[in-house]
């Protein structure tokens, strides 16, 4: 087997395999990866063979295989229907593919590549000005303006904070516009998507009636449009089973009547309709004695089809019940109900645009605090300072009268403070009573004592 020495040589030789560069000449060989020239550049480490549309294995003998095994009779044959199967390209081919590639390469002027900029719009509110529509750049200059009129920017970056307002409004707008679009548009479609969802639905439940008969032959009956598909395939059943040129009942039709009554045909013990359906062939061993068998065999199998007829009659009127009894008032007030339960809309889509909304939103608050750190609007200085005067005026009116001049003075002599002892002797000859009240202090038992 061959080998090479480096990952960089791999790659040279894997740039060079392609039918353009190898051309019809030199194309690998089919067998043992050998050319008239050498080694074909075409074999790859890890013992894989190109060709084109193809990769095959090479094993120890030589043999060619599928990728996924190693090599034998089915991955030859799988080898040689991929070869055959491939198609030859030509230079003339090459040359003509590079020339198809020149031709659509995109918008290039500026007015093209600013429409195919549009072309992923859905509703504009995650993308700068570059997305905006014309109708809303021409709403937004008109909104700007009338904003510096009203909030008087006083320099550049209030400037910059009003143009962000004036965005975040126009993006606002445009979510509850496209809200409300989408909902008049689930509205009108409700009562439409509400019928077909039912049908689907219904044709879902039928399309697997034979894996689980059971259970969804017990969901057919719980729906109009399931009781309805029941009664005409057993409708169907029963004029294959009483036919005027003589029945066309076998043992198909009796397995679609098992799964229309949620049995299945090989079910133990042998129902009945399987039974009956037996013996219409000459099979009577799951009859008994009483089920006609003092019959002969052609009337005793007449007899039998005239039995099983009784039956699909039989489940036909149950059927029929079915539907009548059914609560076809409320199926019709769900139906005009369809159009008002799809105003709130729990897709991915419509909860991601409610979070744009949000965010938006969110984006329109900050700039506006922004703004007024910046520069604070007229009308709130006012407010503020009207705030805080009758704040002011409610304080000074719940404060006590304080007289301008004290017509008694305590009796008390001031004299030179020498010391502590005679301004306490003085407080306590004016006070007597805190005189008493730390002498029974001082007298007073302190607890854990």
């Amino acid at each position: 087997m061959i080998g090479f020495p480096g990952v960089n040589a791999w790659a040279q030789q894997k740039r060079t395999v392609s039918p353009a560069t190898l051309g019809p000449d030199r194309a690998p060989e089919k067998r043992g990866g050998w050319s008239k020239n050498g080694p074909s550049p075409g074999i790859f480490p890890g013992n894989t063979v190109w060709r084109p549309g193809n990769l095959t294995n090479v094993n120890p003998k030589g043999e060619r295989g599928d990728t996924r095994s190693s090599g034998g009779r089915a991955g030859r044959l799988r080898g040689h229907i991929a070869e055959s199967s491939a198609m030859p390209c030509s230079h003339a081919q090459v040359l003509a593919n590079r020339a198809n590639a020149l031709k659509s390469t995109g918008p290039k002027t500026p007015e093209g590549k600013a429409r195919s900029r549009a072309n992923g719009l859905k509703h504009g509110l995650t993308g700068d000005g570059i997305v905006i529509p014309t109708e809303d750049a021409a709403e937004l200059d008109l909104r700007f303006a009338a904003l510096e009129a009203e909030m008087k920017p006083a320099g550049t970056m209030a400037r910059q904070l009003v143009g962000r307002v004036a965005l975040m409004t126009i993006r606002l707008d445009r979510a509850a516009e496209h809200e409300a679009k989408a909902i008049s548009h689930k509205m009108r479609k409700a009562r439409g998507e509400f019928d077909d969802a039912r049908l689907a639905e219904m044709e879902n439940y039928y399309s697997w009636i034979a894996s689980e008969p059971a259970t969804n032959a017990r969901r057919l009956r719980m729906t109009p449009e399931g009781l309805k598909r029941l009664l005409q395939v057993m409708t169907d059943l029963r004029d294959e089973l009483d036919h005027p040129d003589g029945h066309r009942w076998d043992w198909s039709r009796c397995e679609q009547f098992h799964h229309i009554i949620g049995l299945r045909r090989v079910d133990v013990p042998v129902s009945r309709p399987r039974a009956l359906s037996d013996a219409m062939e000459g099979n009577f061993r799951n009859l008994s004695q009483s089920d006609g068998g003092d019959l002969d065999v052609n009337d005793r199998r007449e007899w039998a089809r005239v039995a099983l007829l009784a039956v699909v009659d039989g489940e036909l009127a149950k059927l029929r019940d079915l539907l009548d009894e059914f609560d076809h008032e409320g199926l019709e007030l769900d139906r005009e109900e369809a159009a008002h339960r799809v105003i709130f809309d729990p897709s991915p889509a419509a909860v991601l645009a409610r979070k744009y909304e949000a965010a938006s939103e969110r984006s329109l608050y900050r700039a506006l605090r922004e703004f007024r750190d910046i520069q604070g609007s007229p009308t709130q200085i006012d407010e503020q300072e009207s705030v805080a005067a009758e704040s002011e005026a409610e304080m000074a009116s719940s404060l006590p009268d304080v007289p301008d001049e004290i017509d008694e003075e305590p009796n008390v002599d001031l004299v030179e403070p020498r010391g502590s002892e005679p301004i306490l002797e003085a407080i306590e000859e004016s006070y007597p009573d805190r005189r008493e009240g730390r002498k029974s202090r001082k007298n007073r038992p302190r607890p854990g004592r």
